[in-house]
């Protein structure tokens, strides 16, 4: 008796977990071959060549796919379908109309992680989309893509719904020993933070990027760097870039929305991106709710800042000096009794939990009343 052939599957993903792991969802089906993995799009090109595969399982922030590149390499050499793996963020009507016109034939959504995704919480859809691309006939292609798009339209317009508007802002600066400290805090946030999230941390220009992306590997709040006109979302984390003065600003005509912006005003080079500067914009916001946090580092940078803060009506947690790799900033805000509690860098993230909910909270109360 004649065994069916396997289906033949080529995975290209730069993240050597994401082909570990994605390899054993597959083949733990027996109806399915890995032929092989990919890790750009120069390699997937020469594996599809050598291999001939019945389907490719696409990251589409693979290097090389910068503008699909990879899937125009992949359709001028060879007619294979690909299922694309996409984050929510990227996934958009443009985007979507040319994928399919380059051989997408169906999609996939990366589960949001903290610091690996979670493949096995999509391993059984994978599995059948992998099969559903493989057995289509060509003839219902037409229908198949249409339905895929109806889908992604689906998905994108629930996320184009207006975000709900920020009342509640954490704004955290810090200098020496302060990257490790900001990533001790974000890796123990709850995946779900009814706030908008600022950091700034001295350092020069270029190392930041680098810091975000750590971040993003530790966290499902969404992290970016700073540019001009981000909006401030509850559960994102926004990173000062290094080596400019990043501040927020209301948008006009739009009470409870914020962005940023950036600031030419002179600060001591070792103190940029100054936490005075972001801090005092936030005071200045208007922002229902705020608790402004120092941590480790040296000099006072942060100590107008938590002032302006808490003349406003906000709160203001410092590091300790137990835990502190330098115990210059939070000491300055102390001194100027400007700090309403004092923390050890492990409880932080707890109060921050705490000093959300409590606010919404609050703000359901009020609304009530």
């Amino acid at each position: 008796m004649c065994q069916a052939a396997k289906i033949k599957v080529l995975l290209a993903d730069q993240s050597s977990y994401s082909r570990l792991v994605l390899a054993n969802i597959l083949e733990a089906d027996p109806a399915i071959n890995v032929a092989g993995c990919a890790t750009d799009a120069e390699s997937l090109l020469k594996l599809v060549k050598k291999e001939r595969p019945d389907v490719v399982l696409l990251n589409y922030s693979l290097p090389g796919n910068k503008h699909l590149f990879a899937l125009k390499l992949l359709s001028s050499a060879a007619a294979v379908p690909v299922v694309l793996m996409v984050k929510k963020q990227d996934l958009n009507n443009t985007m979507l109309q040319k994928a399919v016109s380059l051989g997408v034939h169906s999609f996939i959504l990366k589960p949001a992680y903290r610091q690996y995704p979670d493949y096995r919480s999509i391993g059984s859809h994978l599995l059948k989309q992998v099969k559903a691309v493989y057995n289509r006939p060509e003839q219902d292609m037409q229908y198949w893509l249409t339905g895929m798009l109806a889908e992604a339209n689906a998905i994108v317009a629930k996320a184009d719904l207006p975000e709900p508007l920020v009342d509640t802002v954490i704004v955290i600066g810090a200098s020496t020993g302060g990257t490790q400290a900001l990533e001790e805090i974000v890796k123990a946030l709850p995946d779900k933070l009814n706030a908008a999230v600022l950091a700034a941390v001295h350092m020069p220009a270029g190392l930041s990027k680098s810091l975000v992306e750590r971040l993003q590997r530790q966290t499902s709040l969404t992290v970016k760097e700073g540019r001009s006109g981000l909006l401030l979302r509850k559960n994102k984390l926004i990173v000062a870039p290094g080596g400019r003065n990043m501040i927020i600003h209301p948008v006009l005509g739009n009470t409870g929305n914020y962005k940023i912006g950036f600031v030419g005003e002179e600060a001591q080079a070792d103190e940029i991106p100054s936490v005075d500067l972001l801090m005092q914009s936030v005071a200045a916001g208007s922002v229902k709710n705020v608790l402004g946090i120092v941590l480790t580092g040296m000099g006072k940078d942060g100590t107008k800042g938590a002032t302006a803060i808490r003349k406003r009506g906000g709160t203001i947690v410092v590091q300790d000096q137990a835990t502190s790799k330098i115990f210059g900033m939070a000491r300055s805000v102390i001194r100027s009794g400007e700090a309403d509690v004092v923390l050890p860098l492990q409880e932080i993230p707890q109060f921050i939990h705490s000093f959300v909910a409590n606010e919404i909270a609050a703000g359901a109360t009020s609304d009530t009343l």
